[in-house]
């Protein structure tokens, strides 16, 4: 799953709802940040809930030394699944990809709600100042 195919499938997706109209833009960004977002987090939610140790993380009989599976580790934010060796050895099994593409799209909603906070007070304050 570590493709980056799907993470610039999201970005168009996200994109579909930028609107180019002036004074609707920043709340099209937001708009389309909530929706990359979201589905990158749901992307990387179902697979850490999918992530099945057992089948996940195989013990290594073949190798000398055997290595064996020593434990599994996986958090909802930031998203994390991650298998943990005897010999030191570690795999994640969420895509590299969506945390930050999470990360970014959380960062870019939040600058874009100050926004329209600010806009909408000079607004109330250019309403009642007359």
């Amino acid at each position: 799953m570590d493709s980056w195919i799907l993470a610039v499938l999201f970005v168009c997706f996200g994109l579909a709802f930028v609107r180019v109209r002036k004074g609707q833009r920043v709340l099209s960004l937001a708009k389309a940040s909530t929706a990359t977002g979201t589905l990158s987090y749901l992307l990387g939610w179902s697979q850490v809930q999918f992530a099945f140790p057992s089948q996940a993380c195989p013990e290594f009989f073949d190798r000398q030394p055997v290595v064996r599976f020593d434990r599994f580790e996986d958090g909802a934010f930031p998203l994390h699944a991650t298998c943990h060796w005897d010999n030191g050895e570690q795999k994640e099994l969420v895509s590299g990809w969506v945390n930050p593409l999470l990360f970014t799209c959380t960062t870019v909603l939040a600058c874009c709600l100050v926004t329209l906070a600010v806009l909408a007070y000079r607004r109330y304050r250019k309403g009642h100042t007359s």
